[in-house]
């Protein structure tokens, strides 16, 4: 059977012309522009990128493949931009299997409707599943000191068991026993999500690990997906049948993957972009087998598991010539309860150092400028990298007053960093860093970093 057509013509020519005279656009064909999704300007100036009709009813049909459980009965919440693509072919997606799909217009307020929508699959971003476990370590800490004292009892009981699980082994005894009881305290902090969650998906940027198995304690699974604006297919995605916490998972179905002599992820198959919109800009690099350049060091290991090393955009060198990838750093210092967000440069420098910002909720934030809040930070910082080579190591630590905004141009609409603008803008401050390092300290990577403060 043929597919129905609506046509659609503006109203003001309906108005202008006479009946007879109305001509009627075409239908689309496959291959015509069915959407156009932006770069997210991470690295420069968002880029514009078409996608046929024919792409996108091959990326819904890879994901319908690889979620074989999420159909009709299914509830899902869209409530990160539009303009991230992963949400955009969500939505199309669920309207492909008959899934129910609820849309949040003030995304400040989704922890709120979350119990009301009872989703089965939520997707997020990392800063999202960051927030979302302070707040909850937040409110347990609330709590009178039997409740609180228990509830984190509790939380790690789920956490060994979790553990042991995804070992394939069973729990200590002792975890057994407790596990009935702890599971039920834990629910209350679930009802967060609503009763019927399956599982999570994060996507955009890499989730620190400890979050996730912090999370799977609770009872929740999150798995983390990858892709990329030039590929309308997302790439690889975690399953709850298939998953290993630190990778982004198995490719889907019509992704090819290879990685090149350097490290560099490669993607082939029909979801790849034809080209920027209207050739803006130079197009990508494809290789003789047309395989698309990501801009992403990878690992694939032996069980097709798809492990991300970092953007070669963001790994540097420094000038003794070590070579730093700034992404494990960063979430050593995200660990630190009061830390909102970190930033490791120190491109053809001695040593990194590492800008951090300070959630605005947290009691330190209006102690930062206390040379006792300081130390602390730079006490902090130096146990939460300890087990980093000496060279990888903040040689000085930068501390903002002000967070990082999407207004401010510091982030993204998927909440991404924008290393660039940043480090631009506190370039100053990263001088003085250096320049106050090197007279307290002769060596090359101070043993206690420097700490200061940026209005």
């Amino acid at each position: 059977d043929e597919v129905p057509v609506l046509r659609a013509h503006s109203l003001r020519a309906l108005l202008d012309s006479k009946p007879e005279a109305i001509e009627l656009p075409s239908p689309p064909g496959p291959d015509d522009t069915a959407t156009i999704v932006f770069t997210s300007g991470s690295t420069g100036l968002p880029k514009g990128i078409p996608y046929s009709h024919r792409q996108i009813i091959l990326a819904c049909d890879a994901i319908s493949a690889h979620f074989p459980s999420v159909r009709g009965e299914a509830r899902l919440v869209c409530w990160l931009p539009l303009s991230n693509l992963f949400q955009r072919i969500l939505n199309l997606f669920a309207m492909s299997t008959g899934a129910q799909t609820f849309f949040v217009d003030k995304p400040d307020q989704i922890i709120r409707l979350l119990p009301e929508i009872r989703p089965t699959l939520f997707v997020g971003v990392p800063r999202f599943f960051e927030k979302l476990h302070a707040g909850i370590v937040a409110e347990i800490d609330r709590q009178p000191s039997p409740i609180r004292r228990l509830l984190h009892a509790a939380w790690k009981v789920g956490q060994r068991v979790a553990e042991a699980r995804r070992a394939g082994r069973p729990p200590p005894a002792w975890c057994r026993a407790l596990h009935p009881l702890s599971d039920r305290l834990l629910a209350r902090v679930r009802a967060l999500m609503g009763p019927e969650l399956m599982f999570m998906a994060s996507g955009s940027a890499p989730l620190p690990q400890w979050l996730m198995e912090r999370f799977h304690g609770l009872g929740w699974l999150v798995l983390e997906a990858y892709g990329v604006s030039e590929n309308v297919i997302p790439i690889a995605i975690n399953t709850p049948e298939a998953y290993r916490f630190g990778s982004v998972g198995r490719p889907l179905p019509g992704i090819e993957l290879r990685v090149a002599e350097d490290g560099e992820l490669l993607v082939r198959g029909p979801g790849v972009f034809a080209g920027y919109l209207d050739g803006q800009v130079p197009d990508p690099v494809f290789d003789n087998d047309r395989f698309l350049h990501t801009g992403d060091y990878a690992h694939i290991d032996d069980d097709g598991y798809l492990w991300l090393l970092g953007r070669k955009s963001e790994v540097f060198k420094t000038s003794t010539g070590r070579r730093i990838t700034p992404v494990p750093i960063e979430a050593e210092l995200k660990k630190i309860d009061y830390v909102e967000h970190a930033i490791i440069a120190g491109r053809d420098r001695p040593y990194p150092v590492a800008l951090l910002t300070i959630d605005p909720q947290h009691p330190l934030a209006g102690q930062i400028g206390e040379s006792a809040t300081l130390k602390r930070i730079g006490a902090d910082a130096a146990a939460a990298c300890q087990h980093f080579p000496d060279y990888q190591r903040p040689g000085a630590i930068i501390v903002s007053s002000q967070p990082f905004t999407i207004l401010g141009g510091e982030l993204t609409a998927n909440l991404k960093v924008r290393r660039q603008p940043i480090e631009y803008r506190f370039a100053a401050q990263i001088e003085q860093s250096y320049q106050k390092a090197a007279e307290q300290h002769s060596a090359n990577c101070p043993k206690d970093p420097v700490v200061i403060h940026a209005l």
